[in-house]
């Protein structure tokens, strides 16, 4: 008799405590980063940092396609009254113009591309560090990125350990 009484009393328990437990709120929070890249100064500040970098560097490209374009216009113009040898030294001076563009351009694109990447690497690493310290101190259980990406999240919300425990 005192095992039934027992199991109702741990019934009624669990009925009333178990409801709770799983009704617990998750604090959960959005962060839109393109916008926040937009209007945060340090991105702005970044931007400029860079693109007065190489800014020098594009001027000498646009020199230098203005030279080409205008010894290209020159051939055009005076082809038929050149004699083969001026003919041939325009070329030879248009062609090695045109090298020097296009190897500038893309030595300029590869080395924008690589700071331009470490500047976003040392901003997100910036970024991050702020939600997490926002999220902490405010208590939040799991930060997403408006595109569905997570920011940060405590421990207990992740159960990628769980789910591959139960596949294997």
């Amino acid at each position: 008799m005192r095992k039934p009484i027992k199991l109702i009393l741990l019934s009624i328990c669990l009925f009333l405590i178990l409801p709770n437990a799983l009704k617990a709120e998750v604090k959960m929070g959005i962060v839109n980063l393109d916008v926040l890249f937009k209007e945060v100064p340090m991105y702005k500040e970044s931007q400029e940092k860079i693109k007065k970098q190489f800014d020098p560097k594009a001027r000498n490209l646009k020199t230098l396609e203005k030279e080409w374009s205008s010894l290209n216009d020159k051939y055009l113009k005076n082809e038929t009254v050149m004699s083969d040898k001026e003919k041939k030294d325009l070329v030879k001076k248009i062609q090695s113009i045109e090298g020097k563009f296009r190897s500038g351009q893309e030595k300029l694109q590869v080395d924008l591309d690589k700071v331009q990447r470490e500047e976003l690497t040392r901003l997100r690493n910036i970024v991050e560090k702020a939600i997490k310290e926002y999220a902490e101190k405010n208590n939040f259980d799991i930060i997403l990125r408006a595109d569905g990406t997570t920011l940060y999240a405590k421990k207990y919300i992740n159960i990628t350990q769980d789910i591959i425990s139960k596949l294997q």
